[in-house]
Parts: C-alpha cells; structure tokens; sequence
C-alpha cells in the first residue's frame, strides 16, 4: 500500500484492509500469522495479559497431572489473592492467574500440592527482581516459539 494512500484512507477502511489481509495470512501461514498476532497484540497493549491472550495461552497448558487447561478460574484465583492480600504492581490479575496455572502445570507434585504453594511460586517468579516487566507474557511468548 503506498505511504499516499495510507494518509487518505478512513481508519474503517484500514481496519476492514488489515483484517482481510491477517485472514489471508491465517490461511496461507499460520506460523507467521500467530507471530504477528503476538506481536501487534504486545506493541498494543504492552508485555501483560488481558483475557483473550490469557484465555489462548491456558488453554494450551499441558499439566504434568495429565490434564489440559487451566486448573483454576481467574476469579477463583482472584478470591484467594484478595484474602492474602496480592499487591499488583508489576503484573495484573491475568499475568498472577497465568503464572498460577503455569506453575501449578508444570511443577504438580514437586511442591506441595496446596493452593499455597503454587500461590508462592507464582509470586515469587513474577516478582523476580532480575526479569524484565511482563515476565509471565514474555516467558509464555518464549514458550509458545
């Protein structure tokens, strides 16, 4: 599209642009679609979950107790983090409720098998001083590649 044409076009006739065109990708390499997609969504809204990009990644969870998914709503782990008291400063409730589920995936039975301590170690790994900000997105986008 030429930088002219861009500069006079109405946003409903971009988006109805780019829209055909991501479907097409979609279609014609969904490799390179789901890495566009990642990183429009990021350069939109930054290195945290929202519930569609939270929803997508727990889906595809593959829990060492051989189940699927997440093992636990957001508003089940939104209760239990208001009762101890979860302060969101370097994440939100979706980046605590993917690393919950994450580690709960991946460390069943090497820990404890309590609440508490999934609780624990999802904190403790989004609260890691050496990561950057958005650590439970940028660790879950190095995963998915």
């Amino acid at each position: 599209m030429h930088t002219k044409l861009l500069e006079i076009a109405t946003p409903e006739q971009m988006k109805s642009f780019l829209f055909e065109q991501f479907n097409e990708l979609k279609k014609s390499n969904p490799e390179l679609y789901e890495q566009m997609e990642c990183e429009l969504y990021e350069h939109i809204y930054g290195p945290h979950f929202n519930e569609w990009m939270y929803d997508k990644a727990v889906s595809k969870l593959q829990n060492a107790d051989g189940t699927v998914g997440p093992h636990w709503t957001v508003s089940d782990i939104m209760s239990v983090a208001k009762s101890k008291g979860i302060v969101y400063n370097r994440f939100n409730e979706f980046d605590l409720s993917f690393a919950l589920n994450m580690v709960y995936s991946d460390y069943f039975n090497a820990v404890p098998d309590t609440v508490d301590s999934y609780f624990k170690l999802a904190k403790a790994f989004l609260e890691d001083k050496d990561a950057p900000e958005g650590k439970a997105f940028l660790y879950w986008k190095a995963m998915r590649d």
